[in-house]
C-alpha cells in the first residue's frame, strides 16, 4: 500500500530544497520501505542540487541512510520489518557481467533498476525522481531490498548512516581499491568527511606516514587527530614539495585525491612515487578532464586507479565497517559535527560550500 512521507523535494537545478508531503508508491514485490532515522549530508548531493552531478528533476535527494524497515515486498527474504539498515546508492543485480566477478560496485544494471521502479509523487499526484535509489532526505523511502544491508540494532543509525556513502567510499578506498600496505607513505588531498574516512582507512591498514592536505585549519586539525602523521596547507605550501620532503624525496607510495577536480588530481600524480599508485577518490563533474605526463606513466610505472563506491561489496563491507567502528579502530562519530532536522538542510548544503565542519547528519525524531 501507499504512504505518506516528509521530505526535502530538488524542483529545479539550483533551487533550494523544499520540505514536502510526498505520497510512496506501492511497493514492488522486490522493494522495502524503510523509516529514515539518519542520513548524512555529502557533498555529491550538493553537487546534484547544484548541478555538478546529473540529477533529474523534480527529485527527492539523499543516498548516504539508515533506518527501520517498515514494509517488505513479497519476494523480500533476508530483512523483515523493524530490522535496522544500512541502504547501499549501489543496488547491484547480482547477475551481470561485474556482480558475478564480485565487482558489485560497478553493476551495469543498478542505475536502470532503481530510476525504473515506483517511488513517489508529490501532491499535485507529479511523479517524484528518487536519487540513486535511496532519496534519504525523507522521512521514509522506498527502495530496492537488494539495496539494504541489516545492521545489528544496537548501533547508532546516525553512525551507521555514514557507512551508506562517505565511509564505505573512503575507508573503501584504503581497504579495497588502492589497499594501503602496512608501513608506507600515504597522502590524502581533501579532508571532508571522505577524505577522513580514507585516512582512518590508512591507520586500520598500518600506513607509517600519513600527510594529509586540505586548505581548511580545522579540517587539518582534525586529521592530526585520526591518525595523521603530517599536515600541509595548499594555499601556504606547494604540496608536491611538501609531500617529497616528507617521504625521502620520492613521493607518496599512494596518493589518495578525493576532491574531485582536474588539479588536483594532477597534484595527486605528481606527489605519487615512481611505481606508486594515484587513487582518485573524489567525484569529479562529466565535463571535467585531466591531464597527465604520459613520460611518467611509461619511465615512473605510476598507476591511476579510479575509486567507485571504495570497491565495496555492501553485505560484506558494512558489517564490517560497523565492527571496525565497534572496537574503536574506525572512529566513524567523530565525522559527524552537527546534528540537524530535515528542514535544515540547506543550512548543511551551506556548510558544505563554505567548508564549514566535516558531516552534517540529518536525525529524524523516532
Amino acid at each position: 500500500m501507499s504512504a505518506t512521507a516528509r521530505a526535502a523535494v530538488l524542483r529545479g537545478i539550483g533551487d533550494p530544497l523544499v520540505l514536502e508531503e510526498i505520497t510512496l508508491a506501492p511497493l514492488a514485490p522486490d522493494q522495502v520501505r524503510v523509516r529514515i532515522a539518519a542520513s548524512g549530508v555529502c557533498h555529491s548531493d550538493l553537487s546534484q542540487a547544484t548541478g555538478v552531478l546529473p540529477a533529474g528533476t523534480p527529485c527527492v535527494l539523499g543516498h548516504e541512510g539508515a533506518g527501520v524497515v517498515e514494509e517488505v515486498g513479497a519476494q523480500i527474504q533476508h530483512v523483515a520489518p523493524g530490522d535496522h539498515v544500512v541502504m547501499a546508492w549501489v543496488a547491484a543485480c547480482g547477475r551481470c557481467w561485474y556482480c558475478q566477478r564480485g565487482e558489485v560496485h560497478l553493476c551495469r544494471n543498478a542505475i536502470r533498476d532503481v530510476y525504473s521502479m515506483p517511488y513517489a509523487s508529490d501532491d499535485a499526484g507529479t511523479a517524484l525522481f528518487t536519487s540513486m535509489g535511496v532519496s534519504s532526505f525523507a522521512t521514509a523511502t522506498n527502495c530496492l531490498g537488494r539495496a539494504v544491508v541489516k545492521i545489528d540494532d544496537d548501533i547508532p543509525l546516525e553512525v551507521a548512516a555514514l557507512v551508506g556513502c562517505g565511509v564505505a567510499t573512503g575507508a573503501g578506498a584504503a581497504l579495497n581499491t588502492a589497499p594501503v600496505p602496512h608501513g608506507s607513505a600515504v597522502a590524502v588531498i581533501g579532508l571532508g568527511g571522505v577524505g577522513l574516512a580514507v585516512l582512518m582507512g590508512a591507520t586500520v591498514r598500518g600506513a607509517a606516514r600519513i600527510i594529509a592536505v586540505d586548505p581548511v585549519a580545522s579540517r587539518r586539525e582534525i586529521a592530526l587527530e585520526l591518525g595523521a602523521t603530517h599536515v600541509v596547507d595548499p594555499g601556504s605550501e606547494d604540496t608536491v614539495k611538501a609531500i617529497k620532503a616528507l617521504t625521502g624525496r620520492r613521493g607518496a607510495d599512494i596518493a589518495f585525491e578525493v576532491v574531485g577536480r582536474a588539479a588536483t588530481i594532477e597534484t595527486a600524480f605528481a606527489a605519487t612515487r615512481p611505481g606508486g599508485t594515484t587513487c582518485v577518490v573524489g567525484a569529479p563533474p562529466p565535463s571535467e578532464i585531466i591531464s597527465l605526463p604520459a613520460n611518467d606513466l611509461y619511465m615512473q610505472g605510476k598507476t591511476v586507479v579510479g575509486c567507485q563506491y571504495g570497491s565495496v561489496v555492501p553485505a560484506r563491507d558494512f558489517p564490517m565497517l560497523l565492527d571496525l567502528w565497534r572496537t574503536g579502530r574506525l572512529p566513524l562519530d567523530r565525522l559527524i559535527t552537527r546534528r540537524i532536522a530535515l528542514s535544515e538542510v540547506n543550512d548543511a548544503f551551506a556548510d558544505l560550500e563554505h567548508g564549514n565542519g566535516i558531516r552534517s547528519v540529518i536525525v529524524n525524531p523516532a
